[in-house]
């Protein structure tokens, strides 16, 4: 009876210390794609706070409830700020897989809270929306893509040539990781689309591929950019993928 618990006692203690050292090379393999803030210091998941419309009534007055909500007929909200549901959707992802790999944590915060600070290592959701993404794509060492407005593109940071355009019947979003030029040991990531499932799907692609980027890029920068069937986040799959500005020019899709 006694070497019967001696032994289940062993078989646990071994089992757990397993479970244990296969968390911890697990973490070290998420960390070489979020870097080490992600088991240290906390990443950082940044949504773009935005400032709800403007409306008044017909005499001038500010109407401050303009919210309204599916399933509540009549009823009106106010808020000081708004979020998109697809960056609760992204966070939601990248929340879960982290909580999943490591033995870190996450930080919420708005772009807003954290415009000025950037020693630090977050990942962004949306493109011109979010403050972080519009750092991370002017940073120096951002040598993948930009975004333009007019016409609507996703477009080399070296060459000016489109690397892709929107599609009428599916989103495209991107993934871009940096280390920033003047802090090399901080690690940048944003998930952006064309539209808020090409957000929301880059993030799903981010969070569940994690370990396919790690055998590709291990601590080094990338772009990603994936294909997404609006309303199935799941459905993201990959069109482009480069290391390297040079790589990322003989997959441009079109002409300055």
């Amino acid at each position: 009876m006694a070497d019967g618990v001696v032994s289940h006692l062993i078989s646990h203690g071994i089992w757990d210390g397993g479970k244990k050292l296969g968390r911890r090379v697990a973490g070290w393999r998420y960390a070489r794609i979020y870097g080490p803030d992600v088991c240290d210091n906390g990443l950082h998941l940044v949504y773009a706070a935005l400032n709800p419309p403007v409306a008044r009534t017909s005499d001038g007055q500010p109407v401050h409830h303009v919210f309204t909500k599916p399933g509540l007929p009549g009823a009106a909200f106010s808020m000081s700020a708004a979020v998109n549901d697809c960056e609760l959707r992204a966070v939601k992802y990248l929340a879960e897989s982290v909580a999943a790999n490591t033995h870190g944590w996450t930080i919420l915060t708005s772009d807003e809270a954290i415009a000025d600070r950037s020693d630090l290592t977050f990942v962004s959701f949306g493109l011109t929306s979010n403050r972080k993404t519009v750092q991370l794509l002017e940073n120096p060492a951002n040598l993948f893509v930009r975004v333009d407005l007019d016409p609507v593109r996703f477009v080399s940071k070296i060459s000016s040539r489109t690397i892709l355009s929107p599609s009428q019947t599916e989103d495209y979003g991107v993934i871009t990781k940096i280390h920033p030029s003047n802090l090399p040991d901080r690690t940048w990531i944003c998930c952006g689309g064309f539209g808020e499932w090409g957000t929301s799907g880059a993030a799903w692609y981010l969070a569940r591929k994690w370990r396919d980027l790690n055998s590709r890029f291990g601590k080094g920068p990338f772009v990603v950019i994936v294909r997404v069937r609006p309303a199935q986040d799941e459905s993201a799959e990959l069109v482009i993928m480069a290391g390297t500005s040079e790589e990322l020019e003989r997959q441009a899709r079109g002409p300055a």
